[in-house]
C-alpha cells in the first residue's frame, strides 16, 4: 500500500474502535452518526448519488472504495438494492463486515477485499465512488476496469478532487503526502479519460464551495472537541486529525483545489 494512504487511515480505525466501544452491540445507522463515512457532506452525499443513478431497490450497486461500509449500508437501507462494496484495505474491509452485522444488513450487504486496478468479475447496474480515485494515478487502468464491471447501459457516479488553478509546490507536496493524492487531474482531464474508457452522457456539478465550508467546519469542530478526544484517544491521534484536516481546509481555500461531482453511462 501506498505509505501516505497507510499514513491518512492508520488512526482512522483506532477511532472507531475506541467510539464503538461506547455503542450497543446491536447498532441503527443512525447510532453510527457518521463514524462509518469518510467521503464529505455524510449521507446528503449519498442522496445525490441515488438520484442521479436512478437507483431503485432491484438494483445491485457497487461500491468502489467502499471504506468502513457507511455508504453500502445506507444505500441498502434507503432504497432496498444490494450493495457489493469493494475495499482495498483488508482490515477497513473487515470492519465493514463486522458493522453490517451488527446492523442487520448483511442479507443486501457485501464486500470485497482487493483491488479495482485488477479487475473485479461480475457486471453492476450502477457504481458510485466518493473520494477514492483522488488515490489513483492510472486512471487509464482504472477507468477500463470501472467500465468492465458496468452493465452496458449503466450509470456511474464520482464524487473527487479536482485541479482548479495550476498548483503550487507546497500544494502538490500536501496533496503526495498528507492526502495520499500524487496527481490531481483538471477537469477536462477526467471528462477525457472517462470518454476514453466508453462512458457517456457525462454531467459534472462544482461543488467547491460546499467542500471548502464542509472541511472548514470539519477542522474547527474537531479542534473544539479536542481536550475530550485527548482524553479518550491520545495526543498522537488527535495531533494526526488536526493536521490533516487543517491541511484539508488550507487546501480548498487557496482556491487550485476543487471538488467536483460526475455522472453518466456506459455507452457500450
Amino acid at each position: 500500500m501506498d505509505a501516505a494512504l497507510d499514513r491518512m487511515y492508520r488512526y482512522r480505525l483506532p477511532f472507531l474502535q475506541k467510539e464503538l466501544a461506547h455503542l450497543p452491540e446491536h447498532l441503527t445507522l443512525g447510532d453510527l452518526r457518521g463514524l462509518d463515512h469518510y467521503h464529505y457532506c455524510g449521507t446528503t452525499a449519498i442522496d445525490q448519488a441515488i438520484q442521479r443513478l436512478d437507483i431503485t431497490a432491484q438494483s445491485h450497486v457497487l461500491d468502489i472504495g467502499a471504506g468502513v461500509g457507511g455508504t453500502a449500508r445506507y444505500l441498502a437501507e434507503r432504497v432496498g438494492c444490494r450493495v457489493t462494496g469493494l475495499e482495498l484495505q483488508p482490515c477497513l474491509c473487515q470492519m465493514a463486515i463486522e458493522l453490517t452485522e451488527r446492523t442487520g444488513l448483511s442479507e443486501r450487504v457485501t464486500f470485497i477485499q482487493g483491488d479495482i486496478l485488477q479487475g473485479l468479475s461480475g457486471q453492476y447496474d450502477a457504481w458510485l465512488s466518493l473520494l477514492v480515485f483522488l488515490h489513483i494515478p492510472d486512471r487509464e487502468t482504472l477507468f477500463q476496469q470501472c467500465a468492465a464491471v458496468l452493465k452496458p447501459g449503466g450509470r456511474f457516479y464520482i464524487e473527487d478532487y479536482v485541479q482548479l488553478q495550476p498548483l503550487t509546490t507546497s500544494e502538490r507536496e500536501t496533496l503526495a503526502h498528507m492526502v495520499a493524492c500524487p496527481d490531481l487531474p483538471t477537469i477536462e482531464q477526467y471528462q477525457a479519460h472517462l470518454q476514453q474508457a466508453g462512458f457517456g452522457d457525462i454531467a459534472w456539478e462544482n461543488v467547491t464551495p460546499a467542500w471548502r465550508e464542509w472541511v472548514q467546519q470539519r477542522f474547527l469542530a474537531f479542534r473544539e472537541k479536542q481536550d475530550d478526544y485527548r482524553q479518550k484517544h491520545g495526543d498522537e491521534l488527535v495531533e494526526s486529525y488536526l493536521s490533516f484536516y487543517q491541511a484539508v481546509a488550507e487546501l480548498f481555500a487557496g482556491g487550485n483545489v476543487g471538488g467536483v461531482r460526475i455522472w453518466g453511462r456506459r455507452d457500450f
